[in-house]
Formats: structure tokens, sequence, C-alpha cells
């Protein structure tokens, strides 16, 4: 298993168990969160905070196993219908080095 794919899968075993520590723990101290929402966190304490938010949220996020190239891996995510028949799809891109990931991109769209 290549390293970028161990730290994913360690990335997404805390993040379905919810353990806040263990996620931060794959994140680099400058580690770049970009939201699908245009903002954009940086640092480890930083994207921990919007972790935390987004591990307190909708228990019910569907995420996909992660596909990995080099240094980059991509994960796709879903949330179930909302009550206007809405679900939020997206895509995760994340860049692992040195065996933390530097950076997480998200993009999403509401269909």
């Amino acid at each position: 298993m290549s390293d970028t794919a161990a730290v994913l899968d360690r990335f997404l075993a805390a993040w379905s168990r919810r353990d806040l520590a263990g996620v931060v723990d794959c994140l680099a101290a400058d580690v770049v969160y970009s939201s699908s929402d245009g903002s954009v966190v940086r640092g480890r304490e930083a994207a921990g905070a919007v972790f935390a938010e987004q591990l307190d949220g909708d228990p019910d996020l569907t995420i996909e196993p992660i596909a990995v190239r080099g240094e980059r891996g991509f994960g796709y995510f879903s949330y179930p219908a909302a009550a206007d028949g809405t679900t939020l799809r997206g895509v995760d891109v994340y860049t692992v080095r040195d065996g933390l990931i530097v950076a997480k991109d998200v993009l999403s769209k509401i269909a």
C-alpha cells in the first residue's frame, strides 16, 4: 500500500468513527483545506475546528473508497436526499506528502 493510500485509509477510518483526534493526526501542520463554498482555512488547528463542526453534523454521510494516483487521493461523498429531494454530492481531492495530508479540496454540487 502506498504512503498516500495508508494516510487516507487512516483519515477516513477516523472520520467514520467521528474521531477528531485521529482525523487531525493525519494533517500536516500547514494543511490547506478548501471548501466547496470557496472558504479556505490554513493550519492543522483551523482545519481541525472546521472538521469538528462537520463531524457533529449529519451522520448519514456516505464516503466511497479513495482512488490514489501518486501523492493525490480522490474520494466521492454524498448525503441522503433532503426534504426537497436534492442531494449534495462531491469529490474530495487530497494531497499527501511525508505521510500527512497537506491539502484537502472539496468539489461538490447539489443535484
